[in-house]
C-alpha cells in the first residue's frame, strides 16, 4: 500500500473527503472551520486533506494541491472570477528561529591585497515578505501573504506580513587572494492551517474545480519574517560570508 493511499482510506475512514460537490448548497457558500483542522459546508459535509493526498496529475474528478494553491493566488492577486479561497488558522504564528543565511551582495574579489580599498560594504534596507510554500514534489512559492494575514486573529496582524529590515550599513575585510560577500538572515514565524477553495465549475478547463465546487488543502503552512512589535521592522544579522581562495578568472584584467 503507497503512503498516498494509505492517507486516502484514513480519511475515508473519517468520513472525511478532499473535495465536495456540496449538493444542494449554492455556489460562494463560505465553509465553516470544523474538526480542529478540516472545513464543513452547511449540509454537514466534511471536507480536506494534505498535499500528500492529491494526485501529482489532474483528473475529471481529482485536482492537483499545486492547483488549488495556484487558484487561489490568481483569485487574491486579480480576484479570479468563479473562484473564491480562504484559510483558516489552526492557531497563532509560532517562532521557528533564523532562516539560513541569503547572500545581500555578490562575491568581492580581493586580488591585490590593500586595506580600505578592498572593504565590502552594504548600505541598504532589506525587504521582506511573507512566502507560502506546500510540497508537491516541487516547491510552490505564491503570493498570498495578504489572504493569510486576514486570516489571523486581530491580536497577531501587526506581526505578519511585509517590512523592511534594520541594517543601514555593513562592511567587512576580504583577505587578499580571496572572495567573499554579505550575507543576511532574520527569524522566522509560522502558520498552519486550512487553505480551502471554492469553484463555481466543475470543470477541468483553468479556474474550474475537476468534479467539485469545494476542495481544501489542510496543513499548509505560511512563513514571515518576524517583525519588531513597536518598530515594525525585521531584526536582520549579517555578516562576511567564509572567504574561500580566489580563481584564476576572478582577477582577470
Amino acid at each position: 500500500m503507497t503512503r498516498r493511499t494509505a492517507r486516502l482510506y484514513a480519511l475515508a475512514a473519517a468520513t472525511v473527503s478532499l473535495g465536495a460537490v456540496g449538493a444542494g448548497t449554492a455556489f460562494a457558500e463560505t465553509p465553516t472551520s470544523c474538526q480542529a483542522k478540516y472545513v464543513c459546508l452547511a449540509d454537514g459535509t466534511v471536507f480536506g486533506g494534505p498535499a500528500a493526498s492529491y494526485p501529482d496529475t489532474p483528473t475529471d474528478s481529482q485536482i492537483t494541491a499545486r492547483q488549488i494553491v495556484e487558484d487561489c493566488a490568481v483569485d487574491r492577486q486579480a480576484d479570479a472570477p468563479g473562484v473564491a479561497c480562504g484559510f483558516y488558522p489552526y492557531g497563532e504564528p509560532e517562532t521557528k528561529g533564523y532562516g539560513p543565511w541569503e547572500p545581500l551582495t555578490a562575491d568581492y574579489a580581493n586580488c591585490r591585497g590593500g586595506n580600505e580599498q578592498n572593504n565590502i560594504t552594504y548600505s541598504d534596507h532589506s525587504e521582506y515578505t511573507t512566502s507560502n510554500s506546500v510540497t508537491v514534489g516541487a516547491s510552490v512559492e505564491v503570493g498570498l501573504s495578504e489572504l493569510v494575514k486576514a486570516s489571523l486573529r486581530t491580536d497577531y496582524q501587526y506581526t505578519w506580513g511585509s517590512s523592511e529590515g534594520t541594517t543601514q550599513s555593513f562592511s567587512a575585510f576580504v583577505p587578499k587572494a580571496h572572495k567573499a560577500h554579505l550575507q543576511h538572515r532574520y527569524q522566522r514565524q509560522q502558520v498552519t492551517g486550512v487553505l480551502w477553495i471554492d469553484y463555481e465549475h466543475t470543470g477541468t478547463g483553468p479556474l474550474q474545480g475537476h468534479g467539485h465546487h469545494y476542495w481544501a488543502l489542510t496543513d499548509f503552512t505560511a512563513t514571515s519574517p518576524v517583525k519588531d512589535v513597536d518598530d515594525q521592522t525585521v531584526k536582520d544579522q549579517v555578516s562576511l560570508s567564509k572567504p574561500q581562495p580566489v580563481a584564476a578568472d576572478d582577477c582577470a584584467g
